[in-house]
Parts: C-alpha cells; sequence; structure tokens
C-alpha cells in the first residue's frame, strides 16, 4: 500500500509555531521548536491567578530560544465552559456557557471580542511564513482557548498563503470534536521525533516559575505528527483517519485536585447542553 504520509522537510520551510498558553508549545510541538523561525505564545495574564501572571513573565524572560514572541494577551477564563463531549463550534472558537463556568475570571464577551484582536497580531507575525502549525480544531485534550488560536490563524491561510498544521493528539473529551473535524485533514507527516533535551530544559523553567500547567510526571512520547489543514475538505482519498491521531497518556491522578469536576449540577447542565449541540451538529 503506498504511503500517503506527507513529507516532514516540507513543514519545516518558514516555519511559525503558534500556541495558546506559556508551555503549549513544548507540550504540543517539542519536535520542531528549534526550526521554528517564530514561535508565538498569545496569552499571558489569567486575572483570577495573579502568581500565574506573574510567574508567566518570569518563564518567558528565561525561555532559551530566542525566536519567541509573546503577546501576553489576558485569557478571558473560559476554559471548560464549552458543553463538552459536542461543545457548539463558532467563528470565534468554542461557545462559552456562563453555567459551566468554573473561573472566576469567566468572561464571554472577551473571548468573543479579543479574536479580532488576536488576527491582528498574527497578521504581523505570521507575515512571509509558508507553514503554521497551531493547536488542533478540537484543542488537544479540550481548551477553548486552544480551538480559538486555531480559529484564529486557519482564517488567515488564504489570505497569508501560508499552510495550517495540526497536532496529532487526542483526549476522550475531544473524541467527538476530532471526529466531527476528520474531514478537514490530510494524512499526516511521518513521525517526528520529539526532542526530549528541549522538552526537559523548558519544562524546568515553566517548573521553577509555578506556571507548568500539566502534570508534573507527564513522559513525552518519542514521535509526534502534524496534519495539513484543508479548509474545504481534504481531497478525496488523501483525508486523515481516526488512525492518524494519537491518544494523549494522561498520568493517573487524583480526582479530588480538580474539585469542580465534583458538580453534579454543572455535569448535569453540561450533559444536557452537550447532547442538544450533538443533536444540532448531526
Amino acid at each position: 500500500m503506498k504511503d500517503q504520509t506527507v513529507a516532514s522537510p516540507d513543514i519545516l520551510e518558514r516555519l511559525a509555531v503558534v500556541m495558546a498558553h506559556p508551555d503549549d508549545e513544548i507540550l504540543w510541538a517539542a519536535s520542531v521548536l528549534r526550526e521554528a523561525e517564530r514561535i508565538v505564545v498569545v496569552f499571558g495574564e489569567l486575572q483570577c491567578n495573579q502568581p500565574l501572571t506573574e510567574g508567566r513573565r518570569a518563564a518567558m524572560a528565561a525561555f532559551p530560544l530566542q525566536t519567541l514572541d509573546w503577546y501576553a494577551m489576558i485569557e478571558s477564563g473560559i476554559s471548560d465552559s464549552a458543553s463538552w463531549p459536542n461543545p457548539k463550534e463558532t467563528a470565534y472558537g468554542l461557545y462559552p456557557h456562563r453555567a459551566l463556568r468554573h473561573l472566576p475570571s469567566f468572561d464571554a464577551r472577551r473571548y468573543r471580542a479579543q479574536f479580532a484582536e488576536l488576527q491582528g497580531r498574527l497578521r504581523v507575525s505570521l507575515a512571509g511564513m509558508k507553514n503554521v502549525i497551531v493547536h488542533s480544531p478540537w484543542g488537544e485534550y479540550g481548551h477553548e482557548d486552544h480551538v480559538q488560536v486555531f480559529r484564529a490563524v486557519a482564517g488567515l491561510a488564504g489570505e497569508m498563503g501560508f499552510r495550517v498544521w495540526v497536532p496529532g493528539y487526542m483526549a476522550h473529551k475531544t473524541e467527538a470534536l476530532m471526529h466531527r473535524n476528520l474531514r478537514f485533514l490530510g494524512r499526516p507527516t511521518p513521525p517526528m521525533p520529539v526532542d526530549a533535551a528541549l522538552a526537559e530544559e523548558i519544562s524546568q523553567v515553566y517548573k521553577r516559575t509555578d506556571t507548568w500547567t500539566w502534570f508534573d510526571n507527564y513522559v513525552w512520547p518519542e514521535f509526534e505528527r502534524f496534519l495539513p489543514w484543508y479548509p474545504e475538505g481534504a481531497p478525496e482519498g488523501g483525508a486523515a483517519t481516526a488512525a492518524d491521531i494519537q491518544p494523549i497518556v494522561f498520568p493517573k491522578v487524583d480526582a479530588s485536585t480538580h474539585p469542580w469536576k465534583r458538580n453534579w449540577k454543572r455535569d448535569v447542565m453540561r450533559s444536557f447542553l452537550s447532547r442538544l449541540n450533538g443533536l444540532r451538529a448531526g
């Protein structure tokens, strides 16, 4: 059977990496960071968490690659407020439900309004780029900011002439949204080796500044792949399949460390909204 993967050297030409939060770049694109001409990290301040905000300033100042372009935009606090596993997709990201909020700084109006600002800044940062790696349309493990950043980048591709690539990672939470978007994805690159030394170096910067938002005992896979995004749908015979997306291997954690997940009223509301949005999405 003919190998339909995309030749990996193509993706490295005039490459930019665009990620939502400090630490996303090393989690979802560790194999290409050294080769990228520009690494854009969008958000910085989380208004309900001043220590995280200050720590991010320190982390970005200590970032070891000189290609960093940090916007330090204010997060809108809408994480985990979509109706997972069947969120409502919008032009600016995913619809944030006030009834599902868990952060005090939840601001759906900011989430909608910042989309235009983000695209304006990206027009400057991505000028001349041929390839851009950005979050997937399901946001890897399922973060509304990730999906918004994807929408912002993908919406500029035709205008600016670059090719969009997304990381081939998913979680159980995002499986339905991943399947909904598979038809827009082409076959992946060959496996690209994760730069374990760089992953360790950068993750230690975040851990020293108390800004590491992932699992302390997370182990990167040996390889990762990226998939090209086709806004009109992948070419016939060249579409990605679910087998092209690798599940994120989550370390075992104590669920009690995430108290909002025990809120039964929120869980019931999420289930209702998810079912409703799933029916509307077909």
